[in-house]
């Protein structure tokens, strides 16, 4: 991995050796100041150039705010454009922390322990005659109390404590980055009624899309659900994908009924309250039972070859068994209507009790999970766990909530090979 050092420079020079030491000892390739030619200052743009091309970024911060690189002169080119930062105004620092939240890449922070002895010469205000000096700390104060409020910060005091917070950080972001997790395809709001054709398309596009690779659909109780189209969906799911779980989500107002919601302050993003996760063999077993058109279903199904032509022809001559099980003629669906049974939250835990799973992993952001939350994804009672996560979907606007499946044995394995590949890495190390 690419890792970015970033800090003032002068004050933590023994840090900064220590921090990029064990990282190199870890086997990552680190990008520096100290990798530059000779000079007194790096020019701004080729500072940024460094972070664009890190994986991730490593900040160690002190008590000093750092260089601020003037404005540029009447002719020359502008300063590179960095969300937050002000020409002028921000130090190189602080420029290559907002370039690395700005690129989305991993940001590990550390802060010096302010009950730690630190030299007064090396603290901004001590020195106000040097040039660009702070006037006093309240620059630097105020990054490091955006640090403490953006990001989880490991706090340092000598250069070999700062070498093992790294070391151990470092290791947590690369575990971190295998946490890969797969969406899950919402299934068109007609899908799971059979009112027109747009619902048997629905089922069409849903099942040809998954294939494979896909290990989870995810139905929406805020559209109406039938007990028959789960059946349906399941059914499919298991002859022609690798889908084997459906996550049931409820994205609809919790404002109660007759009351009139308050206005937000900022767009509403969509939440995603989840509901449970079903297999499709106990959505199989479970309703089978319950409506003997999907019985007679099953029997034709299990009797049809399994081997096809085209995989959108075979779905739809299966459709026409599904709608002959019913005694319903073409584009009509009378009598599954009758069969059916509308489903709710509180009806499906009542069916399906213990196997439906009801409680999620919530991870806020995957880049900045923690070791516990790697445990509980290890310690699933599933192979496909459902995790909780927040999104950021536009400036200004709340974050939405959203349900998407984590394969835990292809998690198992990533992980696996990364402790090897790393074991491999100490071994050339020693």
């Amino acid at each position: 991995m690419r890792v970015f050092v970033s800090s003032s420079f002068a004050d933590l020079q023994e840090h900064r050796a220590a921090a990029i030491r064990v990282l190199r000892q870890l086997g990552h390739d680190v990008i520096a100041m100290e990798d530059m030619t000779a000079g007194t200052v790096a020019p701004l743009p080729k500072v940024l150039d460094m972070v664009d091309r890190a994986e991730a970024y490593v900040g160690i911060f002190a008590w000093r705010y750092g260089y601020v690189p003037p404005k540029p002169r009447r002719g020359a080119p502008p300063a590179p454009a960095v969300k937050d930062a002000i020409v002028g105004d921000t130090s190189i620092t602080h420029y290559e922390y907002l370039r690395a939240i700005e690129r989305k890449i991993p940001i590990l922070a550390f802060l010096l322990d302010e009950s730690f002895a630190w030299p007064p010469r090396l603290v901004d205000g001590f020195d106000t005659g040097a040039a660009n000096a702070e006037p006093d700390t309240s620059r630097i104060r105020t990054l490091r109390a955006a640090l403490q409020q953006e990001r989880v910060v490991s706090w340092f005091t000598t250069s070999s404590d700062l070498e093992a917070r790294v070391s151990a950080a470092i290791t947590m972001a690369g575990l971190t980055s295998q946490l890969d997790l797969q969406p899950a395809t919402t299934l068109d709001a007609a899908t799971g009624v059979a009112g027109d054709s747009s619902a048997s398309y629905g089922i069409q596009q849903a099942i040809s899309a998954a294939g494979d690779a896909q290990r989870a659909l995810k139905i929406d109780l805020e559209s109406t659900w039938w007990s028959t189209r789960l059946y349906l969906i399941a059914a499919l799911a298991e002859r022609f994908t690798g889908v084997r779980r459906i996550l049931v989500v409820d994205s609809r107002s919790t404002t109660p009924a007759g009351a009139v919601p308050p206005a937000p302050a900022t767009p509403l993003g969509h939440q995603e309250r989840f509901v449970g996760q079903l297999s499709t063999g106990s959505i199989l077993a479970t309703i089978r039972p319950m409506v003997p058109a999907v019985r007679k279903f099953e029997t034709a199904l299990r009797a049809r070859p399994t081997a096809y032509r085209i995989l959108d022809d075979e779905i739809v001559q299966i459709l026409n068994i599904w709608g002959k099980a019913f005694r319903d003629s073409e584009g009509s669906a009378a009598n599954e209507n009758i069969a059916k049974v509308d489903l709710t939250a509180d009806l499906l835990r009542l069916w399906f009790g213990d196997a439906m799973l009801r409680q999620p992993v919530r991870i806020a952001d995957l880049q900045r999970a923690s070791v516990v939350d790697l445990l509980r994804l290890l310690d699933y009672p599933s192979d496909y766990i459902p995790v909780v996560r927040r999104l950021q979907p536009q400036p200004g606007a709340t974050p939405e909530e959203r349900v998407d499946v984590m394969d835990k044995a292809a998690l198992n394995a990533r992980l696996a090979r990364s402790y090897l590949v790393e074991l491999m890495d100490r071994a050339r190390i020693t």
